[in-house]
């Protein structure tokens, strides 16, 4: 069952992926009505899906079901269509309406279903509209805009935290998910806050939020990220007013540093003796999810809980949750730059003295972890040996040692070696060493092998993240199958994993361009092809039962291998579904929730980097989602009758009502304002606008060019004339209808602006109010930022085809009565279009 909901869950990302990637393509070989088409049809296949699935395995009830996860790509359909309404009528590059649009469209689909996937959704959404709003809008509460947006922002996912706590949940969420991140996004508005000088309004929000979740509703998570937020806006308050007294600064944030890691250390503790029941009861619920997996008993989970709590009694951060970790991490980065910082400014010590320094630092370092007998105690060791390796880095990235680069990484191995077997208990600290090791054996050894990186082969690059792998992959097998992990393990086998996959994604490419060919062809190597084979050989070797399911194993072998040959030139993608095998394998949840992210972060990277055209990716990644499709639904077919036949809960009701209500609420709107803008373009009169002179060099922005209108640049130079109460009606407003005239080759002048006057609408000039002449129009323009558009900043077109558009002087509008405006066209000096 794991692996055909693992099908269905990879169908659905490559599914929507691929969608996402063709439309930003803008393939110009379609014309509008086939694209509109496939679009749409995506809309309503996968809504008609899901109520077809309706009985399906997992139902409504679970994210990786059927039913709502065709939903899902339901949801993720309608952002492309809009996306692709607004690239076709050329209404502006990711404006907030786009996302406001899509976030009100899907609200029957999200507050009925009720996944997680459809509630993230929708939160992230929101939250993308409010933050490009605030971007371009202007909205003046507290004689601050952008504290005043942020405010907004702030309050209404406050509101969302409180719906999410009470009334408004996800059917099956024991991670709780849907109110940790609506309680990020508060985070991130306060921290915007503090950002912008507030910092005691921000302390004492972070401080609010801890409260809430310390003694209303306990939330480990939540109150750490309070108590770390409210520890970055006393330390830039503390900074804020110190002045000069940089000693001051530093022992303050040092000591606070110190002191929020104790404080949160004896959280957890307190936290597991209190609520260890209820952390087991939600780990046996996960476990329950994942049908027919091996899991372990909530006799055994109790029992783990009880190790922990054990091992924090014992000065151990082995069984702390990752968030804390993730803190730990930063602060004991964080706190020896500043006590750098401090030597190098303040002391003004060389490189060479703060290499010397760090050595006699490491040195003594083993005598301190001897001593170290508390966690306070640990934690101090701990922050410095992470300020020994700053120090003895240092002048390695100067080449400030005598001797080469080889013995400096020798010397980082054995270190890191000594000091990883003596950091008892410390598992942050041993990742950290281990990272300090291999990144000197990459920098300071592979690096040098040549003169650049430029000119590494890219089977050079494979080489070091496919031992990491399948060193991370052996370690794993030996030591992290069984329920008990060995912790003097752990942290070498996440360094190991992290490492590889970092190192293969910012390496990688899919296709390699050959100087001897004229197109791009796959690049493939020997430590390529075994990565990417590597999840076939992984399914193989951990099935056990397939003796029992022949047809089922036999469809999944089959359907992995093709999914890894077609995946052969890009092996993140293949690592990542590595590591959710084996986690499934290992009864790892945590590996399996890395694994699922770096799954995530890999196609993001697909989209952004690699070196082929949008096209192509889109049709990599929908041939590799029908796939998937194909063979979840064999595979569901294919499984043993008892399974087949179990009994699944029926719809709750109104479910299937409100997925048909989606599609038609969203294909009608869609088709709406297809038919609006379509109008406006047929009957609409022609109005040129020239553009503003721009640089070249920052002219083009991806697969769309940014605009800039003379008409705008006259608009706000004309404002900046206007007496002081016109002004500031003028900055009131989102939008203003300007007066323009058109000469002889139809490019629009700017006579005026229209605004209100005791009650009445008059046009403003330089001179001030004038009379309105007969032969002007009207022209609706938009504020974007601290400026002016006619509707639209960008203009897309086909990519591949941006070097075209150099030569664009003006663009062409329809305009309709009222003021209302779309972009047709780009033309040249000459006034012709760009085709």
């Amino acid at each position: 069952m794991f692996l055909t909901k693992l099908a269905w869950g990879l169908a659905v990302l490559l599914l929507a992926s691929g969608l996402v990637t063709w439309i930003a393509a803008n393939w110009e070989n379609w014309g509008h009505v086939a694209k509109f088409a496939l679009a749409q049809g995506a809309v309503l296949i996968s809504a008609g899906l899901a109520l077809l699935f309706r009985r399906r395995s997992g139902g409504w009830g679970h994210d990786l079901g059927v039913p709502a996860a065709l939903t899902g790509l339901a949801a993720v359909a309608t952002g492309g269509l809009l996306a692709l309404i607004g690239q076709t009528y050329q209404t502006g590059a990711d404006p907030w309406q786009l996302f406001a649009l899509w976030t009100v469209l899907i609200i029957p689909w999200v507050f009925t279903v009720r996944s997680v996937f459809l509630s993230v959704l929708w939160l992230v959404l929101i939250n993308t509209a409010f933050y490009l709003w605030i971007d371009v809008a202007r909205l003046d509460w507290f004689g601050r805009s952008y504290t005043s947006q942020t405010l907004l922002a702030l309050a209404v996912n406050a509101l969302l935290l409180l719906a999410a706590e009470t009334i408004w949940r996800a059917r099956h969420d024991p991670w709780r998910i849907v109110p940790r991140v609506v309680a990020i996004a508060v985070g991130f508005f306060i921290g915007a806050q503090v950002m912008e000088g507030n910092f005691l309004l921000g302390l004492a929000l972070f401080l609010a939020l801890y409260g809430v979740y310390r003694y209303r509703r306990p939330d480990l998570l939540i109150m750490s990220l309070a108590s770390f937020g409210a520890y970055g806006s006393l330390s830039m308050l503390i900074i804020e007013y110190a002045g000069d007294a940089f000693l001051l600064i530093v022992v303050v944030i040092v000591g606070l540093g110190l002191g929020l890691l104790r404080f949160l250390q004896q959280q957890v503790v307190h936290w597991r003796r209190t609520h260890g029941s209820e952390a087991a009861a939600t780990q046996a619920s996960v476990n329950a999810a994942m049908a027919s997996s091996p899991a372990a008993s909530t006799a055994q989970i109790l029992a783990n809980a009880q190790a922990s709590v054990q091992a924090d009694a014992q000065d151990s951060d082995e069984h702390h949750p990752w968030y804390l970790r993730v803190i730990k991490l930063f602060l004991y980065l964080l706190l020896p730059l500043i006590i750098l910082l401090y030597l190098a400014v303040s002391l003004d010590l060389s490189l060479e003295a703060l290499g010397v320094l760090g050595g006699i630092m490491a040195l003594v370092s083993p005598v301190l972890f001897a001593k170290a007998q508390t966690v306070s105690s640990r934690d101090l060791v701990g922050g410095w040996v992470a300020c020994a390796v700053l120090l003895l880095s240092v002048p390695v990235v100067d080449m400030r040692y005598p001797w080469p680069h080889e013995v400096s990484a020798m010397i980082a191995v054995v270190i890191s070696t000594l000091l990883y077997r003596l950091a008892k208990g410390q598992f942050v600290l041993r990742m950290l060493l281990v990272i300090w090791a291999l990144a000197a054996i990459e920098f300071l050894v592979i690096e040098r092998l040549f003169d650049r990186w430029a000119m590494m082969p890219y089977w050079v690059l494979e080489m070091p993240a496919a031992f990491m792998f399948f060193a991370a992959l052996l370690l794993g097998h030996l030591y992290l199958r069984g329920e008990r992990k060995p912790h003097f393990w752990l942290p070498l086998f996440w360094s190991l994993l992290l490492a590889s996959q970092i190192h293969l994604v910012l390496a990688g490419t899919l296709f390699y361009s050959m100087p001897f060919w004229d197109e791009s062809r796959p690049y493939l190597t020997v430590a390529g092809f075994l990565l990417a084979m590597a999840p076939l050989a992984i399914l193989a070797f951990y099935w056990r039962g397939w003796r029992d399911q022949p047809l089922v194993y036999g469809i999944a072998l089959l359907g992995l291998a093709a999914l890894c040959a077609v995946w052969t030139p890009y092996p993140p993608v293949a690592l990542a579904l590595s590591w959710i095998l084996v986690a499934y394998a290992w009864r790892y949840l945590s590996l399996l929730a890395v694994a699922v992210a770096m799954g995530l972060f890999c196609l993001w990277r697909l989209y952004y980097i690699l070196n082929i055209s949008l096209l192509d990716k889109a049709e990599l990644l929908l041939a590799t989602g029908v796939g998937c499709l194909v063979f979840a639904y064999l595979g569901q077919l294919g499984r043993n009758k008892v399974v087949a036949d179990a009994p699944v809960q029926a719809a709750p009701k109104g479910i299937l009502a409100s997925v048909l209500l989606g599609a038609v609420l969203v294909l009608g709107v869609a088709n709406v304002a297809i038919v609006q803008k379509e109008r406006i373009l047929s009957d609409g009169q022609t109005v040129l606008l020239e553009l503003a002179p721009v640089d070249p060099r920052s002219l083009m922005q991806g697969d769309y060019m940014s605009l800039n209108f003379a008409l705008s640049q006259n608009l706000s130079a004309l404002s900046w004339g206007l007496p002081k109460d016109a002004l500031a009606k003028m900055d009131a407003q989102q939008w203003v209808v300007v007066a323009v005239q058109l000469d002889e080759n139809k490019v629009a002048q700017l006579k005026g602006v229209y605004l209100e006057q005791d009650g009445q609408e008059r046009l403003w000039s330089e001179e001030g109010p004038v009379a309105e002449p007969s032969d002007v129009m009207r022209l609706r323009m938009r504020r974007h930022r601290s400026n002016w558009t006619p509707g639209t900043d960008a203009w897309f077109f086909a990519e591949g085809s941006a070097d075209r558009f150099d030569a664009a002087r003006y663009g062409e509008f329809a305009v309709v009565e009222g003021g209302q405006s779309l972009l047709r066209a780009m033309l040249d000096k000459d006034r012709k279009e760009i085709k």
